[in-house]
Parts: structure tokens; C-alpha cells; sequence
């Protein structure tokens, strides 16, 4: 209670002293991943602002950063770019009517989002579990007091959401009333709608993205032989990328000297790749309903899929119904499936069709262009 006092104190002082520099939503703050990387659905929205920014009348549009090559490589091309805890970052964020972030307050000076408009474009409809949803006997308070008592005011947030199921599923998970979703395209998926219906190359790129597990169990692929796969890879005209979570990157340095695998950063944004991606496997991670909108195949290795289910987050909805592709368990099935769907696309492609489009429409409202209006009308 003594924290939470101090930080309706705190929040009471700053809303005050805030009036001195009056807002403009013609100012714009944008950050991202607690300000360690430029990626992500607020690259994307940096990046569409900052293009159109004459045509939306605005006048300045920041990148918020707390790394130093971030900041120096931005700003060697031009764009406005404010880095870590300073008078110039402060003025800007108090000054900026409309502020972006993709994770959570800690993307930019949160805490000096108060009385500003706070848009979380957030990065992903939940397969998984995620927020309240996780937190056993959740007791919800009084929505003025978390308001008052948070960071920058950011329980009193907007949240984008791609359509009315996943506005439902994030709504509820971050604890939100229904009218605070804003309905619009991921910035982010621009560029894969760009690639819908676009013929596969005769080299196929596959990428791998498995999803981070709480109780660190290795993943089976490292228990084998990765010269061998990556042999088999070779023969088959197949580069695979994986982009594993940053706490088992470690883990994947034995594919460091292969020609064929290549284990990507950390730092490095999966979309751009995606827009190239012939084939995407994965397991619970969200990237697939994004990747729907490309039509292209998408093979499921949710090799503990029961321990995941039970004994890690669980799922928000039926696992089986909601993930349009093959299913397979073990790494022996895994490469004949992957090396089948090499060899006819098309054919797996036309078995899950009807799938592919049922899911498609439960994640995405707008599947042919971008949308953005229910975003854009807080800077018009």
C-alpha cells in the first residue's frame, strides 16, 4: 500500500507539472522491446508514420531507444531518435500527444505517458495463455486506482487487436474494457500481404520459430546430428533459419559452421525474413496467424504438447482447431513431412485450404490491405 501510495503521489505531481508543456498529437513517441531493439509492429508503425508523415500533418515522429547502435544507425538516416533518460527525451514525451509500444511501458519513458494517448500496437493474437489469464485467483481493483497507481497510466491503455476474437482474448487477458481494442491491420503485416499469392522459388527457405518453454527443456533437434541435417538439407535445396528465444540462443551454437542452418540473433526482426519464408514451422508461437495471410504452408512441431498444455501456460483456444497444418511430434517426422511439403507445396497447400481460410477470418478483419483508421484517428 506504501508503494502504491507514492505512486498516486507521484503520478498526481507529474499530471500537474505536465500542463506547462502543452501536448500536440502532432508529436508522435514510438519505442519497442524495453527500447533494446527496432523491430516488430513498432518499427513498422515508426516507419508508416514517419513516410506519410506531410500527408498526417505531423510534424515530428521519435524512435525511443536505450541502445546506442540503434541510435546511431536511425539517426544516421535521417529519422528523429531519442535515447535513455535525459531533458530532451523528458520534453518530447510530455510534449507528444500519442505514444506507441509494443510490449510495455518500459518500451519508452512510460511513466510520462500521463494525460498523453497510450496505444499498445502489442505483437501477437494469444494461442497461449498470457496476463491475468496466467495469475491464479486474480482479484481485479478498481480501475481508477490502477489507473492512478501505475506507470504513466498505462492500465489505462488502447490495445490494437487484428480482429473481434482477438480483441476478446486480449482484452481480457490485460484486464480491459471491451471499448479500449482498436480494430486494425499489424503494422508489422504490411510486408506479408505484399507476398500473398507469390509462387515459392525452387530453393526452398524454410524458417523454424519454436516458442520459449518456463522449464528450459532443450529442444529435441539439438540431441541430433546437425551435420547430417545439415546434409540432408543441402541435397534437398533447403536453407532452414531458426530464430530461438535469446535465453537458448546458447544452445544453438553447434549450428554456428553449417552452410545450411543458420541460428538468427535476437535483435534480428523475423518479419523481414518472413516475406521470403516458403515454408514456417513452429508450435505455439502467434507468428503463424500472421503468416496465414501469405498462403503459404506452415507444419506444427509441438513435440511436448501435453506437458505445454498441463503444465505450462496452456492455450486460450482449442489448439488442434485453431493451427491450419500437419502435426508432428517427433524429428523423424518432422523431416519427411518437411521434405514432402518441400516436393509439392501445392498439394498441402490445397489439403488445409479450407482451414487456412476458416482461421484466417477468426484472427484477421482485414486480409487484402492494411488497415489503420481506428489507429490514425488519435493524430488526425
Amino acid at each position: 500500500m506504501i508503494v502504491a501510495t507514492l505512486k498516486l503521489v507521484f503520478n498526481i505531481c507529474l499530471s500537474t507539472l505536465s500542463f506547462l508543456i502543452p501536448k500536440s498529437n502532432k508529436y508522435i513517441i514510438v519505442g519497442g522491446w524495453e527500447g533494446k531493439r527496432y523491430s516488430d509492429n513498432s518499427r513498422a508503425i515508426f516507419e508508416y508514420l514517419t513516410e506519410h508523415q506531410e500527408t498526417l500533418g505531423l510534424k515530428r515522429v521519435f524512435w525511443y531507444t536505450n541502445s546506442l547502435e540503434i541510435y546511431q544507425s536511425l539517426s544516421s538516416k535521417g529519422y528523429h531518435v531519442l535515447m535513455g533518460l535525459n531533458l530532451k527525451s523528458a520534453f518530447w514525451h510530455l510534449r507528444s500527444k500519442v505514444h506507441f509500444i509494443d510490449q510495455n511501458p518500459r518500451d519508452i519513458l512510460g511513466y510520462l505517458s500521463v494525460r498523453a494517448h497510450r496505444i499498445n500496437l502489442w505483437h501477437g493474437v494469444p494461442l497461449k495463455k498470457i496476463g491475468i489469464d496466467i495469475v491464479e485467483n486474480y482479484k481485479p481493483q478498481p480501475r481508477w486506482w490502477k489507473k492512478w497507481t501505475s506507470a504513466g497510466f498505462w492500465v489505462d491503455q488502447y490495445l490494437v487487436a487484428t480482429s473481434p476474437l482477438a480483441a476478446e482474448l486480449l482484452t481480457h487477458a490485460m484486464d480491459l474494457p471491451a471499448e479500449k481494442a482498436l480494430l486494425a491491420s499489424y503494422p508489422r503485416n504490411a510486408v506479408l500481404l505484399k507476398e500473398k499469392g507469390k509462387q515459392l522459388g525452387q530453393n526452398r527457405r524454410v524458417y523454424y520459430l519454436p516458442t520459449f518453454r518456463n522449464d528450459g527443456q532443450r529442444n529435441p533437434i539439438l540431441n541430433e546430428d546437425l551435420s547430417s541435417l545439415n546434409e540432408l538439407l543441402t541435397e534437398n535445396r533447403i536453407e532452414l533459419s531458426i530464430k530461438p528465444h535469446f535465453a537458448s540462443l546458447a544452445d544453438w551454437k553447434l549450428a554456428d559452421d553449417l552452410s545450411n542452418i543458420h541460428v538468427l540473433e535476437a535483435k534480428e526482426d523475423v518479419y523481414e525474413g518472413l516475406q521470403t519464408t516458403d515454408i514456417l514451422i513452429t508450435d505455439y508461437s502467434s507468428v503463424f496467424f500472421d503468416f496465414l495471410l501469405t498462403g503459404r504452408p506452415i507444419l506444427f512441431f509441438p513435440y511436448d504438447y501435453e506437458n505445454y498444455k498441463n503444465d505450462e501456460r496452456g492455450f486460450t483456444m482449442p489448439y488442434n482447431e485453431n493451427t491450419p497444418g500437419k502435426k508432428v511430434y517427433t524429428y523423424q517426422d518432422l523431416l519427411k513431412s518437411l521434405l514432402e511439403i518441400s516436393q509439392d507445396p501445392d498439394s498441402y497447400r490445397t489439403s488445409y485450404q479450407s482451414q487456412y481460410e476458416e482461421v484466417c477470418k477468426k484472427v484477421h478483419q482485414f486480409v487484402e490491405e492494411p488497415n489503420y483508421d481506428s489507429i490514425l484517428k488519435f493524430i488526425k
